[in-house]
């Protein structure tokens, strides 16, 4: 009953077409209110462009009829799919039949298909407003497709999509005509060649140490005989314990008359480090006898190291370089074991036998001097820099267990620098400053008789670390 209707309708709509065509510009109208399907208006104008045009109006028109009357119009035999449905309601002022007809399909989301004299309507397979999009390979030449997605992401219509393609660095970018118009244009400008920075980096340590040590030693003998005897002093002595052994010095030094220092508090001298100057004095007899030793050693030296590394990076992207020992540490884990046992004899029983195991590895330990920067060029032929510099040293001065300890020195900044300017980034100065005092106590704080009795050690050292930054922009082709 309801197709009977909707013929009946169809049937109104075809007349009233053929009725505008043949009378000309008038104003043809039909409602279909007794029936539920809505009116159309049909008005037929004059044009200049050698095409008629129309101005049309639909009021809750079924759509389907609607297209069916357009296809008519236009010449053409329309087959429409079941599944495009729905009512109708607009106006349009002076358009072709060919506009009415596309701009329909649009508000709808249907596409059609034209073979012949054959038009078929159908619903569209994409989502709305997805039929008008196309897509675009877009290569990327200097940056990274995927960098370059990320920018792309932000400028798509909400139906728009992007994918990377990774081996040819290309991206493939799908939305509307206009918007992806915009985007092809963007990423061409962004994709520019990349300028380069030449960071070079000298770091300068200077160190001075100086070590001063005076010491004393002194000591000899004093006879006096009498007729009870004879009375004797010399130098500290501990005897050797054995019988007829001769004694050994207390001390552990002699002067030169062969007798025991009574003070031996002499400097750290050696050969080629520091020097000693001895005096004795005595008479015929041999009763009385002095020896006096001054000992001193001064050591005093200057050093500089230098390390000059250099690197090339792309603005804005990271560089870094080191070089430097690797230090290999032995490793080993310990695991306890146990055993218990017993063994009979006479007396009776003894059990319990314990141990551990290990298993050995290795340890990397990087002592190296690391640089890392990642420069930007500004407009004006700056650049714009993150610098942070590593120095690592090991020091076998003071092993612990023969594994050398680290001496670091970093410096990490943000800084502008003009093209192939040098600007220092960093300075670290040390002093490290002390006096020692090695005496017998009591005797030794005596003033100016106390030097008789002490020995005085002095020691400053110096180290300054210098670091200098020269950016140079890469101006070749």
């Amino acid at each position: 009953m309801k197709r009977g209707r909707h013929g009946k309708v169809g049937r109104v709509v075809w007349v009233l077409i053929v009725m505008v065509w043949l009378i000309g510009p008038s104003v043809a109208v039909v409602s279909a209110a007794g029936t539920g399907q809505g009116t159309i208006s049909l008005k037929k104008e004059s044009s200049d462009i050698g095409h008629p045009v129309f101005t049309l109006e639909f009021r809750d028109a079924d759509l389907k009829d609607v297209l069916r009357a357009l296809g008519q119009e236009n010449g053409l035999n329309v087959i429409i799919g079941e599944e495009v449905n729905g009512r109708l309601t607009l106006s349009f002022q002076r358009v072709t039949v060919h506009e009415a007809f596309d701009a329909i399909l649009k508000i709808n989301n249907l596409i059609s298909f034209q073979e012949g004299t054959i038009l078929r309507v159908v619903k569209s397979p994409f989502a709305e407003g997805e039929n008008n999009m196309t897509t675009e390979i877009v290569p990327v030449n200097f940056a990274t497709a995927k960098e370059s997605a990320e920018t792309v992401k932000t400028l798509l219509s909400k139906q728009g999509s992007v994918a990377i393609d990774a081996r040819t660095n290309s991206l493939i970018v799908r939305d509307l005509p206009d918007n992806l118009a915009k985007i092809v244009s963007i990423v061409k400008s962004l994709d520019g060649r990349t300028p380069q920075v030449l960071i070079e980096a000298r770091i300068v340590e200077a160190g001075t140490n100086f070590t001063r040590e005076l010491g004393i030693q002194w000591g000899g003998n004093f006879t006096n005989p009498t007729n009870r005897g004879a009375y004797q002093v010399t130098g500290a002595t501990s005897n050797s314990g054995g019988s007829g052994a001769s004694p050994a010095p207390l001390t552990g030094g002699v002067g030169l008359s062969g007798n025991n220092f009574a003070v031996n508090l002499p400097a750290t001298v050696a050969q080629g480090a520091g020097g000693a100057v001895g005096f004795t004095f005595g008479n015929i007899a041999s009763t009385r006898q002095l020896d006096i030793q001054l000992s001193a050693m001064e050591d005093a030296g200057q050093g500089r190291i230098l390390s000059n590394p250099r690197v090339m990076t792309m603005d804005n992207k990271e560089a870094r370089i080191s070089s430097g020992t690797e230090i290999f540490v032995q490793t080993a884990v310990l695991s306890g074991t146990s055993s218990s046992g017993t063994t009979s004899g006479t007396t009776g029983g003894t059990a319990g036998t314990s141990g551990t195991s290990g298993v050995g590895g290795v340890t990397k330990i990087d002592a190296k001097l690391e640089l890392i920067v990642t420069p930007h060029i500004t407009p004006d032929n700056r650049v714009v820099m993150h610098v942070r510099a590593d120095k690592k040293e090991p020091d076998y001065n003071r092993q612990v267990q023969n594994i050398p300890p680290l001496t670091t020195r970093t410096a990490e900044t943000d800084l502008l620098v003009a093209d192939g300017e040098t600007i220092v980034i960093g300075g670290i100065y040390t002093r490290n400053e002390s006096v020692g005092t090695k005496g017998i106590p009591f005797l030794s704080r005596i003033p100016i008789l106390g030097w008789l009795f002490k020995k005085e050690t002095k020691v400053d050292n110096q180290s300054e670390l210098l670091i200098f930054i020269t950016p140079t922009i890469y101006k070749g082709n």
